[in-house]
C-alpha cells in the first residue's frame, strides 16, 4: 500500500493569488482518488472547511494551518507523520521536516525568469525558497513538457528529477445548450470576448483590450472573470472591459460556451487551463504562442504574439464563420486529450517511483 498526502491548504481559499494552486492540487487528489489501486490511500491536508467540503469524501481529509509559517515549520510534518503517509505532494514550497519523500508541484518558472511580473513579497519568498524545496524533493512535477524544461533550465534542476502530471478540465466544461440566454439573462451580455485568469501583468490584458479596439465598430466587448484582487474593476476597465468577477464553474462553463472567442494572450504560462476549458466547451480559441500554450493547444486554438496587432489580427480570423466553426469542432477533441484518468495514472506513477 502507499498513502499519499497532497497539500491541498489553497483549495477553497479566496486569496486571488491561491486561485490556479488551489485549482490544481485539487484536480490533483480527486485524480489520484479516481485512479488509485486497491493497495493505494489518498490524504489531503485542508486548511479549512469549505476546502474539505470541495474534496468530498473522496479523500481523508486533515486539518492544517492556513498560514505558511506555522503550517511548514511544524504542523504539515507532524500530520505527514501521523498519516502514515510514504509520500507527499506540495506545491513551491515543501515543509522543514518531512518524514517522508516529497514531490513538488512547481507550474512555471517566471519567478525566476520574470520577477518583474509578481509583487515584491512574492517574489522574495519564491526566489529564495522554491529552489531549495526543489533540491531536497524527491521529484519535481510541472504541468507540461515545455514547463519541465524551463524550470529544469531557470533552477538547475536536473531534467530526469521531473515528471509531467497535467490537469484536465472538470467534467463541467462541455458544450451544452442554452447558454446564450443564461448569460444574457444574468450578465446582460451579447456578442463577447472572453479573459480568464487573474489580473496580473503576466496575462497582457492591456494588449488585448488595444487589440479590440483595433477592431473597430464590429468588435465584441470584453468581459473578464477572475478572482477579486486589487484594483480589479479598474484594470478591467483600462483594458475596455467589463469585470465579472470570480464565477462558479457552471457559470463559467455557460460564459465559455456564449463567448463569440476566449482570448488568452498571456506572456507565459506552464499549462494554460482556460484554454482547455474554453476548447472544451467549444469555444473558439485564440491565444499567445508562449510558453506550454503551443504544446497544449496543438492546433486547435489560433495562436498569435503578445503585441495588439497580431492579437487583433487573430481576433478577427477566430470570428470569421469558417474559422469559428472549425474551431468548435476541433477544440472538444483537443480538450478531450486531458482528463482525470490521464492526470491520476501520471500522478501515481511518480508518487511511486518516489516513494520507492
Amino acid at each position: 500500500m502507499t498513502r499519499v498526502a497532497v497539500d491541498c491548504h489553497m483549495v477553497g481559499q479566496p486569496a486571488s493569488g491561491d486561485a490556479g494552486n488551489g485549482r490544481y492540487a485539487r484536480a490533483l487528489t480527486l485524480a489520484l482518488a479516481a485512479t488509485a489501486e486497491d493497495h493505494d490511500e489518498v490524504a489531503a491536508l485542508v486548511a479549512s472547511a469549505e476546502g474539505a467540503r470541495m474534496l468530498g469524501e473522496a479523500v481523508d481529509v486533515a486539518g492544517v494551518p492556513a498560514a505558511d509559517v506555522p503550517r511548514l515549520a511544524w504542523a504539515a510534518g507532524r500530520t505527514l507523520d501521523r498519516l502514515g503517509a510514504e509520500a507527499a505532494v506540495f506545491t513551491y514550497v515543501s515543509p522543514t521536516f518531512s518524514p517522508c519523500p516529497v514531490l513538488l508541484g512547481i507550474h512555471d518558472a517566471t519567478f525566476m525568469t520574470n520577477p518583474e511580473w509578481l509583487p515584491a513579497r512574492a517574489r522574495s519568498v519564491l526566489r529564495g525558497l522554491v529552489p531549495r524545496s526543489a533540491r531536497r524533493a524527491r521529484l519535481v512535477l510541472a504541468l507540461s513538457e515545455t514547463a519541465a524544461d524551463d524550470i529544469a533550465s531557470a533552477l538547475g534542476v536536473d531534467r530526469g528529477r521531473i515528471r509531467v502530471v497535467s490537469p484536465y478540465p472538470d467534467p463541467v466544461f462541455r458544450p451544452a445548450d442554452g447558454a446564450p440566454e443564461r448569460v444574457q439573462e444574468r450578465f446582460g451580455l451579447r456578442d463577447y470576448c472572453l479573459a480568464v485568469g487573474d489580473l496580473g501583468p503576466r496575462k497582457n490584458l492591456a494588449a488585448l483590450g488595444e487589440a479590440i479596439r483595433r477592431l473597430g465598430a464590429e468588435a465584441p466587448a470584453l468581459a473578464l472573470v477572475g478572482r477579486p484582487g486589487p484594483g480589479g474593476e479598474r484594470i478591467a476597465a483600462e483594458a475596455g472591459g467589463r469585470w465579472l468577477g470570480h464565477v462558479d464553474d457552471e457559470t463559467l462553463a455557460d460564459l465559455y460556451r456564449a463567448a463569440a472567442v476566449t482570448a488568452y494572450p498571456s506572456h507565459y504560462e506552464g499549462f494554460g487551463l482556460p484554454v482547455v476549458e474554453a476548447m472544451a466547451c467549444g469555444c473558439p480559441v485564440v491565444a499567445s504562442a508562449r510558453g506550454a500554450i503551443p504544446e497544449v493547444a496543438g492546433g486547435a486554438a489560433i495562436l498569435v504574439g503578445p503585441e495588439p496587432g497580431s492579437i487583433a489580427e487573430g481576433l478577427r480570423t477566430a470570428l470569421e464563420p469558417a474559422a469559428a466553426d472549425r474551431l468548435r469542432a476541433a477544440g472538444p477533441a483537443r480538450a478531450g486529450r486531458y482528463t482525470r484518468e490521464a492526470m491520476g495514472r501520471a500522478a501515481w506513477a511518480a508518487v511511486h517511483e518516489a516513494a520507492g
